[in-house]
């Protein structure tokens, strides 16, 4: 008998979406983490 698995492609999307956005604030940290502070107060 064969079995098969339905996989919905939408079911994923939002954790991704979520992974994404939390990478790419995290890459923006890491820039300004790594560029070091040059503003004179």
């Amino acid at each position: 008998m064969e079995t098969y698995t339905y996989v919905d492609i939408f079911e994923t999307k939002g954790l991704e979406y979520l992974l994404l956005v939390a990478f790419l604030v995290l890459f923006v940290f890491l820039v300004r983490y790594l560029g070091g502070n040059d503003r004179k107060a």
